[in-house]
């Protein structure tokens, strides 16, 4: 028992490392329109609302892939079917390249949405299924690093072509690292899943043949005792990926417009978003490790996030660049913690109660509701009423979810008070 332990133990980091790598690659690739975004409305003279229409394309698909997937996503053949999703993703970046019209990237980017929705319910699927809950933390914590480490990566990239003028560069290097990823999925998979499915089969059946015998009557109990929960939850998350992708995509334009700075510029200075979102993970764990209320949690970044972008405001008039690069970095690290917590945090430490997949699919599914608002509203609101119109969105946005949670939690404090403590951590 205890000599199998440490292979056992390097084999659940390895199945991490590999569902790292295979979703971080896909955010290159997701991402690699909206790093661009100024570079194709600089070059093609196209407005600010029909540019966020591509984004707003894909985000459409891939919320609603969410939660059809996160419904479905039990049935799937998990290993070809990750390896088909950056596959098809990876030829929809080439294809932004070679198709001679504008217009047509959206209905490309519409199919890369729908091949790139599968990806994360089945993988935090695998991964719930998979590991004991002593491997659930870093599964947490290195999964909830991927999104920042992907938009690094693909804004890093974007920095240095627009500074070459060869911009859409990027997305042929988003099509490599996919497929080389779908690759290293196909190599690794089985030598790392089916020993670790082995070694769980029995505790699983045991848990299957329990969970038959429950009850009709307890299942709609547990679902109307969170009910309510989930309702904020998914609430938080439509607001979340409102914010965070709103300042991921506009982030360049909105500086070149009210700093005058170079498109490169502007891109490069974006890095310090996913730099600082990169530790979003781990300040999210931490914060519940001594809030213990996931709402509590996600409240917190919130109103933190508010305060950052009524700074913002109050010193637009003095042109300091790097303050608001720092103030967006700054909220880029929350959004990250909230996302932490709903996407990872919650569907991982749930997973006795619900289907990982399922939850994690419908909460990713919501999220991603805020990102096709925010991409092409945002820049609608830009084009008609200036980018000021744009940071006071967002800060009524923030403000009253950050209010909205407060409320909730003080409610649950309330009627938890008596309850023991592992209960209370599931609000």
């Amino acid at each position: 028992m205890s000599s199998a332990a440490p292979v056992r133990d390097r084999r659940a980091t390895g199945l991490i490392l590999l569902c790292w790598l295979a979703y971080a690659a896909s955010y290159v690739g997701k991402l690699s329109y909206n790093a661009n975004i100024s570079q194709f409305e600089a070059n093609l003279g196209i407005s600010h609302a029909d540019a966020g229409m591509v984004s707003t394309f894909f985000f459409f698909a891939y919320g609603a892939g969410q939660v059809v997937n996160g419904i479905l996503c039990k049935h799937y053949p998990i290993k070809p079917l990750i390896f088909s999703a950056l596959a098809v993703a990876s030829c929809m970046n080439i294809l932004v390249v070679l198709v001679p019209s504008f217009a047509a990237i959206k209905f490309i980017w519409l199919v890369n949405g729908i091949a790139m929705s599968f990806l994360w319910t089945s993988l935090i699927r695998l991964l719930s299924e998979t590991l004991d809950k002593r491997d659930i933390p870093r599964a947490v914590f290195l999964m909830g690093t991927t999104v920042a480490t992907g938009t690094f990566v693909v804004y890093g990239l974007s920095a240095v072509f627009a500074a070459l003028d060869a911009y859409r560069v990027t997305f042929f290097i988003a099509a490599v690292l996919m497929m080389a990823a779908a690759l290293v999925w196909l190599i690794f998979f089985d030598r790392l899943v089916c020993p670790l499915r082995a070694a769980r089969r029995e505790e699983r059946a045991e848990g299957e043949a329990a969970l038959s015998v429950e009850n009709a009557d307890k299942r709609v109990g547990r679902i109307k005792k969170y009910a309510f929960f989930f309702a904020v939850i998914l609430s938080f998350a439509v607001a979340n990926n409102f914010v965070k992708d709103g300042l991921t995509a506009w982030t360049p334009s909105m500086l070149s417009k009210l700093y005058h700075t170079p498109g490169w510029l502007s891109i490069l200075l974006t890095l310090l978003l996913p730099v600082l979102a990169i530790a979003g993970a781990g300040v999210a764990m931490r914060l519940q490790a001594r809030v213990k209320n996931f709402v509590a949690t996600c409240t917190i970044f919130f109103a933190g996030s508010a305060v950052l972008v009524l700074a913002v405001i109050l010193l637009l008039p003095t042109g300091m660049v790097a303050v608001t690069v720092a103030c967006f970095a700054a909220i880029s690290c929350m959004m990250a913690g909230v996302n932490n917590v709903i996407t990872s945090m919650i569907p991982l430490h749930m997973k006795d109660e619900f289907n990982s997949g399922r939850m994690a699919g419908i909460i990713n599914g919501f999220c991603y509701l805020g990102s096709t608002l925010s991409t092409y509203g945002l820049g609608l609101i830009a084009d008609n009423l200036g980018w000021n119109a744009v940071f006071y969105v967002l800060l009524s946005i923030a403000a009253a979810v950050a209010v909205f949670g407060l409320i909730f939690a003080a409610i649950s404090y309330f009627c938890n008070r008596k309850k023991p403590l592992e209960e209370r951590t599931i609000l």
